[in-house]
């Protein structure tokens, strides 16, 4: 009768206490300790009567028509209930309803420039117990920003070696814009693409297929290292209308190198053996200052002249 009475007691301090047992429906629970004295208790989410912990620390990464929605793990939580609106308040009775078995959550197909607020459910499928709401919050997906910039100075064939060699001037270049973002060449070569870093835009033209190490983001807009002139839109394939740029990419005159043809694909015979040979043959030209075609595909120049180059944030 003792030994009974004791595991009825057990179990009653299993059932109503708040203190988490060993990982059981939930691995990524860092509460390892429960009980009197440390002692370690497992017990199962399908005999507790008590609901989830509600979510806590509720975080979201807006971008181009999505959010991404991420909150601590809870402890017995076989899925998540998303309740979200365009209205602030959000009311489970009139809200729509996004469910996820992960503390993650991609809202995807909504509109840029449009706050969505949000409130997070934690649910046991065992007891069919839901928990209190998330504190609310809001997110405004939004197109990406990313800026350009023209080199200070010209750099010689020999001095950039290769795209990887381009991209590495880019990043130590005095023109670049303050902040510890990443930049990359817009240059093409496929000379080298068996053994050494290449680069490509498009293998036909004006679609964008087969990009290797591309540098444009798709759907990004893209302005000059002023972080305000807008430059250009690019669509779904990393690419825009060739020579239709709103603003040049400097207003001063600049002659850089690009690799390209007028229609993204790439000019083999015109890279200079991958940036490397700079005491023959010839390079795709470009003109920064223009807005059309020349802008990133203009006439061959020898490959013994220095260039500027065009870097672009990542």
């Amino acid at each position: 009768m003792a030994i009974k009475l004791f595991h009825s007691l057990l179990l009653a301090f299993l059932l109503f206490s708040e203190c988490k047992p060993k990982g059981i429906c939930n691995f990524n629970d860092s509460n390892t300790e429960c009980g009197v004295n440390h002692l370690l208790l497992q017990t199962s989410c399908n005999i507790t009567t008590a609901p989830p912990a509600k979510p806590i620390n509720v975080k979201g990464f807006p971008s181009n028509g999505q959010v991404v929605i991420t909150w601590n793990p809870i402890y017995c939580a076989s899925h998540y209930n998303v309740y979200w609106s365009t209205s602030p308040n959000v009311d489970i009775a009139t809200a729509n309803k996004l469910v996820t078995q992960d503390a993650k959550l991609t809202h995807s197909g909504i509109i840029n420039g449009v706050t969505y607020y949000y409130k997070i459910s934690a649910e046991n499928s065992f007891n069919r117990k839901e928990s209190a709401l998330s504190d609310e919050v809001s997110f405004s997906p939004a197109m990406l920003t990313l800026k350009t910039f023209v080199t200070s100075i010209t750099y010689f064939i020999t001095s950039i070696g290769s795209v990887a060699g381009a991209d590495s001037i880019c990043n130590n270049d005095s023109g670049k814009p303050p902040g510890s973002s990443n930049y990359k060449a817009l240059l093409v070569d496929e000379s080298g693409c068996s053994s050494i870093p290449c680069r490509r835009a498009s293998v036909t033209a004006n679609v964008g297929d087969g990009q290797i190490d591309w540098v444009l983001k798709p759907n990004t807009n893209y302005v000059r290292a002023d972080g305000v002139t807008p430059i250009m839109t690019t669509n779904a394939n990393g690419l825009f209308i060739f020579g239709t740029l709103t603003n040049s990419w400097t207003s001063s005159v600049t002659t850089g190198i690009s690799g390209m043809s007028g229609n993204w694909t790439t000019f083999s015979t015109l890279t200079c053996v991958n940036y490397s040979n700079g005491s023959s043959g010839q390079v795709t030209s470009t003109q920064y200052q223009q807005t059309g075609a020349s802008s990133l595909s203009n006439s061959g120049l020898n490959c013994t002249g220095s260039f500027y180059l065009l870097c672009i944030e990542q």
